[in-house]
């Protein structure tokens, strides 16, 4: 279980950084359309997420004797499952900024995503 964590806090790390850039290139981007809050709230949601994963997969490394590291381990896998989430429905959003056809597209792909990894991946490891 120890390079599992180690895997989960570095995968956790680096989506909180892609979060956290594409946060900054959203709040950056000079538009009025509503759809730039919604993407700076999911991002925000994200990257935090992924920093919450990122700390407490590492704090759990260095603590591998504490017997009440499942419970823990279960909880970083919801703050991560609900990063994931974050992230596609951003990447949904995103083409909103653009146009129309953009954001359809962008929609009906994150969309699509988030069911897979709801259901084809996510489900099959995980208790809720």
């Amino acid at each position: 279980m120890e390079e599992s964590i180690k895997q989960l806090a570095l995968i956790s790390s680096v989506l909180g950084g892609f979060s956290f850039t594409f946060l900054s290139a959203i709040i950056t981007k000079d538009t009025e359309k509503s759809i730039k809050y919604w993407l700076i709230i999911t991002l925000t949601i994200a990257s935090i997420g992924f920093l919450l994963g990122a700390v407490g997969w590492t704090l759990m490394d260095f603590n591998q004797g504490m017997s009440e590291l499942k419970s823990h381990h279960q909880m970083l896998v919801k703050v991560l499952m609900f990063g994931l989430i974050s992230i596609l429905i951003s990447i949904g959003l995103s083409g909103w900024l653009n146009d129309r056809k953009t954001g359809l597209t962008t929609s009906i792909l994150g969309a699509m995503a988030l069911l897979f990894l709801l259901f084809g991946i996510l489900s099959r490891y995980i208790e809720l």
